[in-house]
C-alpha cells in the first residue's frame, strides 16, 4: 500500500518537469497531420469545409542558388478559400538555421489570397507550414525564378516514402530535392537513385541516414551525388518520422535547354496511371518516365489516348529499382523502338500506363518546349497575342473527341444539362510559349471533383487538359454501363459531362467529354475553377507565357 501511495506523488513532479521541457522546445505538432495508408496518400486533397482544422506542408518556398548561374527561387503561396466564410490561416516559414517566422492571412470567401515569400527566404532552402482554423482551404504555390515560372501543389499529407521519377544531372541541369520535416522530432532519411543507364538502385553513402532536423527543410542537390545522367529517379524513405518532399529541376540555357519545373513528389505507388499531356509539334519534346521502386520486375503496358484511333501501344518490362524512359514522337519514317511512343502532332493526347503483373509503379512525364514553340500547334508573335487578348477573356470550350473536335460556349449560370452544338467547325485552342520546362505528374486516382488554381494577375493563356479514365473505358462491361447511363452525341458516341464552375458554385461551362479520350478547355486568366462530373477523370492545367517565363503546369487538387 505504501508504494501505491507514493508512486503517484512521484509521478506528479516528473510530469511537471516533462511539461516544462516540452513547452521550452515548442514541441507543437501541426494541428492536422497525415492520414496513414496508401489509399489516403494517393493524392493531395482539400479537407472538407466542416473539418475543425487543416494543415498544408510546402517543402520548398525559397532556394538561394546553391549552384552559380541558376539564380534565386522564391514562391507565392496561394491560399484558396472554398467556403462562404472568411478563412484565417498562419503561414510559418522554416529554414534550417534561421528562426521561424509567421504571417497571418485572412482569405475572403470564394477567393484566392497571395502570400509573397521573398522577404522570408534567408536560408539556403526554406519551407512553409500553413495551418488553418477550418477546412475548405487549398494551398498551392507559384515558383518564380530567372529561369522561369511554374505552379505546384503543397501537400495535405505526411508520409515516410516519396518518389520522384524525373531528374537530370548533366552539366546544364540543377536537380534539387527539398525534404521537409515539420514535426517536433528529427527524421532519419535514406535517398537512393535509379537512372536509364544502369540496372538497379544507386546508393550514395552521404545520403544514407541523413538527419532532417525537427521543424526544418533540407535540400539535396542530386548532381553532387549521382553520375552525369539524362534521367535520374529518386526514392526518399524515412526510417524514422514522416516527411514531405518537393522536386525542382532547372536548365540554365548553356547548351540550349532553359526552364524551371517544380512539383510535389509522388507519395504513393500504384498499378494504373493516367498522364494528361497536351500535344506535340516539331519544337516540343515529351518523355514519359516509368519508375519501379519495388523489389520485383514490372510487366508494363503504355498506350497513347488521343483523337487518333490507331494510338500507339507498347509492352515492356521495368527491372526492380529501375526506370524506363519513353520518348513521345510524331509518326515518321523510322520504325519505332521500345523507347518510342507515337502520337499524332497537333492533337491533345494522354498516356495510360498499367502494370500487368500488379507490381506498383510511379509515372510522370516531362515536357521541354523549344524557342518560340508550344505543346500544341501554332506559333504567334507577341503582337498577335496582344491583339487576341480581348477575345480570351470569355471562357470557351473545345472538345477534341475520338472522332473529331467541336466547340461550344456556356454562359454563366447555365444549367448543367444544356450544351450548344456548333454550327461550324472550329480549330482546337492553341497553347503557346517561347520556351519552358514542365513536369506532368501522373494521376494515380481519378476523381469526380477537382479544384484548379491559377495565380491572380497571372499573364498568358491557360488551358485544361481533361482525360477520361481509359482503364475503365477499356473494360467492355464498364463501357456498356457508360453508354447506357451517359448522354450521347451522334458524332462522338457516349460522353460524360464535366461542369466548370466558380468557387461559389456558379456554372460557367459544361463540357461533353468522350468516354475514352482527351479534350482541352481554355480558362479565363487568373481564375480558380471547380470541375465536377458524375464519372472520375484526370485533369491538368497548362499555362503559356510569351515572356522568358515560358511554360508552366499546375496539377489540380482533389476535393
Amino acid at each position: 500500500m505504501g508504494v501505491v501511495r507514493w508512486l503517484p506523488r512521484l509521478l506528479i513532479p516528473l510530469a511537471l518537469a516533462t511539461a516544462l521541457v516540452v513547452d521550452a522546445r515548442d514541441d507543437r505538432a501541426p494541428a492536422s497531420v497525415a492520414v496513414e495508408g496508401p489509399q489516403a496518400q494517393a493524392q493531395v486533397a482539400v479537407p472538407p469545409p466542416d473539418a475543425l482544422t487543416s494543415s498544408w506542408f510546402c517543402p520548398l518556398v525559397g532556394l538561394r542558388g546553391p549552384v552559380p548561374g541558376f539564380g534565386e527561387v522564391t514562391t507565392e503561396v496561394l491560399l484558396t478559400n472554398m467556403t462562404a466564410e472568411v478563412a484565417s490561416a498562419s503561414v510559418e516559414f522554416r529554414g534550417r538555421t534561421t528562426g521561424r517566422q509567421y504571417v497571418m492571412a485572412d482569405v475572403a470567401p470564394h477567393s484566392t489570397g497571395v502570400v509573397t515569400t521573398s522577404d522570408y527566404v534567408r536560408d539556403e532552402v526554406t519551407g512553409a507550414l500553413v495551418e488553418a482554423s477550418s477546412g475548405g482551404l487549398a494551398v498551392t504555390r507559384r515558383f518564380v525564378s530567372p529561369l522561369g515560372i511554374d505552379e505546384a501543389r503543397c501537400s495535405s499529407v505526411l508520409a515516410p516514402d516519396w518518389y520522384v521519377p524525373v531528374g537530370d544531372t548533366q552539366a546544364d541541369a540543377l536537380t534539387v530535392l527539398a525534404i521537409m520535416n515539420p514535426l517536433p522530432r528529427d527524421a532519419i532519411v535514406d535517398v537512393t537513385f535509379a537512372s536509364e543507364a544502369e540496372f538497379g538502385p544507386f546508393v550514395a553513402p552521404a545520403l544514407t541516414g541523413v538527419v532532417v532536423p525537427a521543424w526544418s527543410t533540407v535540400a539535396v542537390n542530386i548532381g553532387e551525388h549521382a553520375r552525369r545522367r539524362d534521367v535520374v529517379a529518386a526514392s526518399v524513405r524515412a526510417r524514422a518520422g514522416r516527411i514531405a518532399v518537393d522536386s525542382l529541376v532547372a536548365y540554365d540555357g548553356s547548351v540550349g535547354r532553359r526552364g524551371l519545373a517544380a512539383e510535389l513528389a509522388s507519395v504513393a505507388t500504384g498499378e494504373r496511371w493516367l498522364v494528361p499531356v497536351a500535344g506535340i509539334d516539331d519544337d516540343t519534346q515529351v518523355w514519359v518516365r516509368i519508375f519501379n521502386p519495388s523489389d520485383d520486375v514490372a510487366e508494363v503496358a503504355a498506350s497513347v489516348i488521343s483523337d487518333d484511333p490507331l494510338g500507339d501501344r507498347l509492352a515492356f518490362a521495368v527491372a526492380s529499382h529501375d526506370i524506363v524512359e519513353l520518348k513521345v514522337e510524331p509518326p515518321g519514317e523510322l520504325t519505332p523502338g521500345l523507347e518510342t511512343l507515337l502520337a499524332a502532332p497537333g492533337l491533345p493526347f494522354g498516356v495510360s500506363v498499367a502494370s500487368q503483373n500488379d507490381v506498383p509503379l510511379v509515372v510522370w512525364a516531362e515536357t521541354l518546349v523549344g524557342s518560340a514553340a508550344s505543346p500544341l500547334t501554332d506559333i504567334r508573335t507577341d503582337s498577335d497575342l496582344a491583339s487576341a487578348a480581348a477575345e480570351q477573356e470569355a471562357e470557351s470550350v473545345t472538345v477534341v473527341a475520338q472522332t473529331g473536335g467541336a466547340t461550344g460556349d456556356a454562359a454563366p449560370g447555365r444549367a448543367d444539362g444544356a450544351v450548344d452544338e456548333p454550327s461550324v467547325e472550329v480549330r482546337p485552342p492553341v497553347l503557346r510559349a517561347q520556351s519552358g520546362l514542365a513536369f506532368v505528374p501522373g494521376v494515380l486516382q481519378t476523381g469526380d471533383r477537382w479544384l484548379v488554381v491559377i495565380a491572380p494577375q497571372s499573364g498568358g493563356e491557360a488551358f485544361l487538359t481533361i482525360m477520361t479514365d481509359s482503364f475503365a473505358a477499356g473494360n467492355a462491361g464498364a463501357l456498356a454501363d457508360v453508354a447506357e447511363a451517359a448522354p450521347t452525341n451522334s458524332d462522338r458516341g457516349p460522353v460524360q459531362r464535366v461542369r466548370v464552375g466558380t468557387l461559389s458554385g456558379e456554372t460557367v461551362a459544361v463540357i461533353d467529354v468522350p468516354a475514352s479520350g482527351v479534350i482541352t478547355h481554355r480558362l479565363a486568366s487568373g481564375t480558380a475553377r471547380l470541375l465536377v462530373s458524375d464519372t472520375p477523370f484526370a485533369v491538368l492545367v497548362w499555362q503559356a507565357r510569351v515572356s522568358d517565363a515560358g511554360l508552366s503546369v499546375a496539377h489540380p487538387v482533389a476535393w
